[in-house]
Formats: structure tokens, C-alpha cells, sequence
């Protein structure tokens, strides 16, 4: 995020902007003053404002054709207009014409630092979007691996590097990190892009089936082999083979493996005669392949000869930042899926999204999105439609991360026993459209009870219904 959060006070009066410019500086923003409204259109033409404050009344150029101006220039910069003659009429041609907000003089400072505060919450939040936007087109031209992490981000540029060069590459991570993505991405950069990328799930096939299925037999090789047939091997001949959870693959069949990679031949089944293959290897794992090795359950010559380039794929735990990123970008795509273009997700809901651990990764993620596409009703994704395995790590996440030795235990108990109450109230008057003698029959407490509790905890008609 390039563009920094800055504003310009533009009044004619030395007193007022003098005084707008020493408190907006004292409470850490960087702000600038001049004194009419032609230095500030000088300004705003050299340079980016994210907020502009500006007189009404000023002599030649004034707020409202300063207004005009400025939105022609930068459309993104917000404007509050001050003014002395608090007339409806000025109010509203300011606010029709983009004005942000105005304030009345003499203005309260209180207002004015909450304006202020508003406008640069906004700014914050259109340059989050910006910036994932940016990264978006950055990294999903070709592909369907987004991220805005580093660990992810130095993985895309060893990508780049690794694709054109015809060298076998090891991904190892846990499940669900997209292990294959980056074996399709690596497959399309490269120079055998337009040949065949062929997928083998090494874990799915017994140990005959397998050698078949990899190498390819000849008529007659064993019962039911009544036609030759080619193996994958074969098939991806110049091409890329993707070979996933390698681990797996048997000892006997490692050692026929080890052959391919040194000689780039094969020997189907039922044959002595070797075959010319020139395919890629990429092959990914959820195990840890040294230990293997150390174990003697996978041999070290061919680990060495798969692992020319690895490349370690983090879980999603351990990139945080990347979360509420693909969770946005997987709504996007279900919303338009099941027709639910107004679809958000609320601010509980993403709370509690980043804070559990997902131990599927992002195939998890990707699944809850799309079930809670499918499922939520309204507008707004709620909490209730949560796993209860993330409503817990969300409040049990809560209490670790804000607890601390000066904290009284009464005071944190009864802070998330409210939380707690004010969901499961919220879930019940939900449940019966608002109606509060339907909710405290429901959860058999008096109606009364229930009505104090409503108003403690600020529940409001529009979140219960």
C-alpha cells in the first residue's frame, strides 16, 4: 500500500486553520494548510490527499467550486466542508456533489477528530481492497493459487524460475495446501505446456495395479491384459507426470521409479524391451520424505534425484494473512454460483475464520466457504452457521489472545459470559423472527428476564430479526 493517509486544511481564516492543522498533527496525522482555494487546487495536483477540509466561504475560489474541482482531479479524495452558514441549502449541494460530511462553526473538535477518524477507517479499508486487487491480478493470471503472504510470494517467484527449466521438482506440505496447484502452475510455464500434464494418485492403487498403471503391459501379461495398453508414463510422454503422495509408492516400485529418472526409460509389464520416455516429474508428498529416508522406508537415491528443486508449501496457520483473503476470493466465486450476489460475511464470522487453525488447510477453507454460500439465509453470513469446532477456537482464541496477569478473573468472566449470552439470545430471537414471548418460552425464561437482558446487552430489533 503506496499511498499514505494525508490531509489538507483549506480555510482563509489564519486562526481557524492554524488550530485545525496543530490538533489533527498532535493526534498523529500528517496534514498540511494553505489559505485559499487555489493553492489547495495546486496541491492536489501535485500530490495525493486522501481528505481535504475545506471552507465554504473563501475569496476567489471557493469550498463548493474547490469541491468540483477536486473530485474531477482525484475522485478517491474525501471532502468535509466547513462552514459558518449552517443553511440546509449549502449542507446539501456540498453532500450532492460528493462532499464526504461538513461541519458548522464554531465546530465542535470532538466531531471534527470523529469525521476524520471515519475518513481514514474508509481510506484503510479501499486500500486493503486495493492492494489485494493488485496482488490478485499479480498472481492468479494463469492459475488458481492466490495469496498475499511472502512465504506463498517467494514460492511464486521460485516458480518462475524453476517452470522453464526441465528439472524434476519435490513439493512436500501438508494436505490441502494446493501441493497440485503448484504442479499444474509450474506445468503451464513451462515449455511442455501444450503437451498432456498427467495426474497419479500413488495412494489410490495396490501395489500391481500401480506398475501397471504407471509403466503400461503388453497383451498377455497377466490375466486380463487382453490388449496392450500404455501407462501413464506413456501417455505423458513430453508432457508433465504428476506424481502425488510419492511416499506411498512401494519399495519394489521406487526402485523401477529410480530407473525412469536416471534413464528415461521404462519396461512395461510383460516386456523386456525398454521404452524412450521424456516426461517431467513432479512429485508432491504430505510425509516428511527425509525421515522416510532415515527410516529406510523410501530410498535415498531416488529421493535425491526427485528433489532437484523442492519446495516446502506452508499451512495456512502459518500464513495468516491469507485467510480472510481467499475466504473473500472463494465467496466471490460461490456467490456467483448460487446466485447470491449481496452475500457478505459478517465481522464475528471473520473473526472467527482467522483465528482457528485449519487443520485441512485450504481445501478446508474452500469447503466452508461453499457450504456456507449454499446454506446462509439474508444477506450476511452469521456465527450460527459456523462449525461448532470454530465458534469454540474463536472464544477460547479470544481469551488467550486478550488476557493478561493484570486482569481481574470476575472481569473476564463476565466479559465473554455477556459474549456468550448475547449470541445465544441473538440465535433464539432469530429463530423466532424477533418475537421476545416466543424466545422466552422457547429457552423457558420469563419475559421479563429476557427484555432486561435484550436491553443490557444492546440487542437491537434489527440484529434480532
Amino acid at each position: 500500500m503506496n499511498r499514505k493517509f494525508e490531509v489538507l486544511v483549506v480555510d482563509d481564516d489564519a486562526s481557524i486553520r492554524k488550530r485545525c492543522v496543530q490538533l489533527l498533527h498532535k493526534k498523529g496525522y500528517a496534514v498540511e494548510g494553505v489559505n485559499s482555494g487555489e493553492a489547495a487546487l495546486s496541491m492536489v495536483e501535485k500530490k495525493y490527499f486522501a481528505l481535504v477540509i475545506a471552507d465554504i466561504r473563501m475569496p476567489g475560489l471557493g469550498g463548493i467550486e474547490l469541491l468540483e474541482k477536486v473530485k474531477g482531479l482525484s475522485p478517491q479524495t474525501e471532502m468535509v466542508m466547513i462552514t459558518g452558514y449552517a443553511t440546509v441549502e449549502s449542507a446539501v449541494k456540498a453532500i450532492k456533489l460528493g462532499a464526504y460530511d461538513y461541519l458548522t462553526k464554531p465546530f465542535d473538535i470532538d466531531r471534527m477528530l470523529k469525521v476524520v477518524e471515519n475518513v481514514q477507517a474508509k481510506f484503510s479499508l479501499g486500500e486493503e481492497v486495493r492492494f489485494l486487487r493488485e496482488k490478485l491480478d499479480t498472481y492468479s493470471e494463469s492459475s488458481h493459487i492466490v495469496s498475499v503472504s511472502e512465504k506463498m510470494v517467494q514460492i511464486f517467484k521460485l516458480i518462475e524460475k524453476v517452470a522453464p527449466i526441465d528439472c524434476n521438482v519435490l513439493i512436500q506440505g501438508e494436505s490441502g495446501t494446493g501441493k497440485g496447484l503448484i504442479a499444474q502452475e509450474i506445468h503451464w510455464k513451462s515449455p511442455r505446456s501444450a503437451k498432456q500434464f498427467v495426474v497419479v494418485d500413488c495412494a489410490s492403487l495396490s501395489e500391481t495395479l500401480l506398475e501397471s498403471e504407471l509403466f503400461g503391459y503388453q497383451k498377455g501379461a497377466f490375466t486380463g491384459a487382453y490388449a496392450h495398453k500404455d501407462g501413464f508414463f506413456k501417455v505423458a510422454n513430453h508432457g508433465t507426470i504428476f506424481l502425488d503422495e510419492i511416499a506411498e509408492l512401494p519399495m519394489p516400485l521406487q526402485g523401477k521409479l529410480l530407473r525412469m529418472t536416471q534413464d528415461h526409460e521404462i519396461v512395461p509389464v510383460g516386456s523386456t524391451k525398454p521404452v524412450r520416455i521424456d516426461a517431467r516429474i513432479i512429485a508432491a508428498t504430505n510425509k516428511d520424505l527425509e525421515g522416510l529416508v532415515r527410516q529406510n522406508r523410501f530410498r535415498e537415491d531416488l529421493f535425491f534425484r526427485l528433489n532437484v528443486v523442492g519446495i516446502h508449501v506452508p499451512p495456512l496457520r502459518d500464513r495468516r494473512e491469507d485467510i480472510l483473503f481467499l475466504a473473500r476470493s472463494f465467496l466471490e466465486r460461490f456467490k456467483l454460483k448460487y446466485q447470491k450476489a449481496d452475500l457478505t460475511m459478517g465481522p464475528e464470522v471473520l473473526s472467527a475464520m482467522q483465528t482457528y487453525d485449519w487443520p485441512g488447510n485450504v481445501r478446508e477453507l474452500e469447503n466452508l466457504v461453499q457450504y456456507l454460500a449454499a446454506v446462509s439465509e439474508g444477506d450476511t453470513v452469521r456465527t450460527e452457521s459456523l462449525p461448532e469446532k470454530m465458534k469454540s477456537a474463536s472464544v477460547c482464541s479470544g481469551i488467550d489472545n486478550s488476557l493478561s496477569s493484570d486482569d481481574d478473573f470476575n472481569a473476564v468472566r463476565k466479559k465473554y459470559l455477556d459474549d456468550f449470552t448475547r449470541r445465544y439470545l441473538l440465535k433464539a430471537l432469530r429463530q423466532n423472527k424477533g418475537n421476545i414471548s416466543g424466545t422466552a418460552k422457547q429457552i423457558n425464561i420469563r419475559r421479563s428476564s429476557l427484555q432486561r437482558m435484550i436491553k443490557r446487552l444492546g440487542i437491537t430489533d434489527t440484529e434480532s430479526n
